[in-house]
């Protein structure tokens, strides 16, 4: 047996960080790419590239234009190409980091990670998830490292709207739950070297559970309130640090593979968050490996007590046909993804079936 674990090459998470973050970017050299969206850039982006030449370095503000796209990518290659860039900064979300490590892998330099929301697991991974020009998914990319620098600045997760850090806590929790899967099964993690868990990851993941569950409600009081406590230190990391970390290097399994099938429909469902549908899909995980009631009890009833997707309506698809439904099973049992982890066969006819008992379940325990 083969495992492996991988991390980025250093991760650093304080308050006020962006304002001495210029510190650990120069050792990649004197200039780059800050690649950043509109309302970002007016957030605080600005402010950030304000820092970052005041201290000496050259960036170039590149506007990201929404989607990590094949199109959106080699745009952005072309522009490092021209002005010679050592190095390239994400300054946003889960799609701007995927654009920015793919970027950095065309253009063999480094790549620096800094989220302005603790909403996803994204700002770690080696790995970035691939969209058409229309929001389509396409696929995973992976690359042979992980970021060379991740920067988090505890004061602009905290200055988020929380409903992102309630979104990231559903992305984290279904970290465990597949890496259990995942084990059980003996299966191959994330990392393109196909090979298999560590205790390490595995212990990554189940940290990153316990954390939620012990410091979940204070992190979401001190975000509503946008101040920046030792709880919500916590909860940030473990949306971050070792849900990223703990799930590349643990594996995924149908959680993740959910979220990915929903692409086949169309609707207000394309109005929730990654986090949003990770989160049903982690109870969906649960029903097809067999869970007790009282292991789906407790995960439902926490992401139900933070006001997360558990049925159906929540997705906004309570009237979706079953037709419909079984489209989203048979994107969601494709060649390749990870539902495939689970330990035995999966079929289109099985995630319809789980996806109706869940919503059969968590209706009737939530009225």
């Amino acid at each position: 047996m083969t495992t492996a674990f991988a991390s980025p090459s250093t991760y650093v998470q304080g308050k006020d960080l962006l304002k001495t973050a210029s510190k650990y970017i120069k050792p990649f050299g004197e200039n780059g790419i800050l690649l950043t969206d509109s309302i970002v850039w007016g957030l605080v982006g600005e402010k950030f590239f304000k820092y970052l030449t005041e201290d000496g370095l050259e960036i170039e503000h590149v506007e990201f234009q929404g989607e990590s796209s094949p199109e959106e990518i080699e745009r952005i290659k072309k522009i490092g190409e021209s002005s010679n860039a050592k190095f390239i900064i994400a300054l946003g979300g889960g799609k701007t980091n995927d654009t920015t490590k793919a970027v950095g892998d065309e253009l063999k330099i480094p790549v620096v990670i800094t989220p302005t929301l603790a909403s996803n697991d994204s700002p770690c991974t080696r790995l970035s998830v691939i969209y058409s020009e229309d929001g389509e998914f396409l696929h995973y990319t992976f690359y042979d490292k992980n970021p060379d620098l991740v920067l988090v600045d505890d004061s602009v997760i905290a200055g988020a709207p929380v409903k992102f850090l309630i979104d990231g806590m559903a992305d984290a929790l279904s970290t465990n739950i597949e890496a259990q899967t995942v084990a059980r099964a003996r299966q191959t993690t994330l990392l393109p070297l196909k090979t298999q868990q560590t205790q390490a990851g595995i212990a990554l993941a189940e940290r990153c559970e316990k954390l939620l569950f012990k410091y979940g409600d204070q992190a979401v009081a001190s975000a509503s309130s946008h101040m920046v406590t030792p709880a919500l230190d916590h909860i940030i990391e473990a949306n971050i640090l070792l849900s990223g970390v703990g799930a590349e290097s643990s594996g995924l399994a149908a959680a993740h593979s959910f979220q990915n099938g929903l692409t086949a429909l169309s609707g207000d469902v394309h109005k929730m968050s990654h986090g949003q549908k990770v989160s049903f899909g982690s109870l969906l995980n649960l029903v097809l490996e067999g869970a007790s009631d009282n292991q789906l009890t407790k995960y439902a009833t926490f992401e139900h007590n933070l006001g997360l997707p558990t049925t159906l309506k929540d997705l906004h698809l309570e009237n979706a046909s079953d037709e419909d439904l079984m489209k989203a099973a048979e994107l969601t049992t494709q060649d390749g993804e990870t539902i495939h982890n689970m330990g035995f066969e999966v079929t289109a006819d099985d995630v319809f079936q789980g996806i109706k008992a869940v919503d059969s379940f968590t209706t009737n325990l939530f009225g």
